[in-house]
């Protein structure tokens, strides 16, 4: 029985980290990690800042949770570059495709990342080098698929400028969002790039 209400007990736990961690990154991706104060966090949960420390000790540790939670959802990016033979128009369309997918479930979480890269460019902070570690999964795996690629003449690069559009396509969907639709803004973008 005891065992049974730690399970619980940790689930809740993890639920309410969890809550948080979304909450942080909407707010992060509007405000930035530093115009983000605890007490708006805590406001947009419903609960305290008092409540907000019990589950994290820190408002870095919750940057950390944050970067880590959105490292795990950006792995899908590096998987779908990982499975295609070379660089092609095909592996454009399925990372539009997934972005996509992505921003209807959580636009804030689409551009997060970004919001965060932009804020902690060059400040040494340590969350810098974990931002360029999630970006470099994708980076790699883009990049190995345009190797072969006739008309690249740096992958790495390609991949880089790749990624930079296919957030910019996020963020200009969620500041537009009431003038055009994600699902226009790809289709708009995939057409400039079909005589890849």
């Amino acid at each position: 029985m005891g065992q049974s209400r730690n399970q619980k007990n940790e689930s809740q736990s993890a639920e309410a980290r969890l809550k948080i961690v979304k909450a942080a990154v909407e707010l992060f991706s509007r405000h930035g990690y530093h115009g983000t104060t605890i007490a708006e966090l805590a406001q947009a949960i419903g609960r305290t800042s008092g409540a907000i420390f019990h589950y994290f000790p820190s408002k870095e540790a919750i940057l950390e949770a944050v970067v880590a939670w959105l490292a795990r959802g950006f792995k899908a990016y590096s998987d779908v570059a990982d499975q295609a033979q070379t660089g092609s128009y095909l592996v454009v369309e399925a990372v539009m495709e997934l972005m996509q997918d992505h921003y209807r479930r959580s636009p804030e979480a689409t551009i997060c990342l970004a919001a965060l890269a932009t804020e902690f460019a060059g400040s040494n902070h340590p969350i810098e080098k974990r931002l360029k570690e999630t970006y470099e999964l994708f980076m790699d795996s883009f990049a190995r698929s345009l190797c072969n690629h006739p008309g690249i003449k740096n992958p790495r690069a390609a991949a880089v400028a790749f990624l930079g559009s296919v957030q910019g396509v996020a963020i200009q969907g969620l500041l537009r969002e009431r003038e055009i639709g994600i699902e226009e803004l790809a289709d708009a973008y995939l057409s400039m790039m079909a005589r890849w």
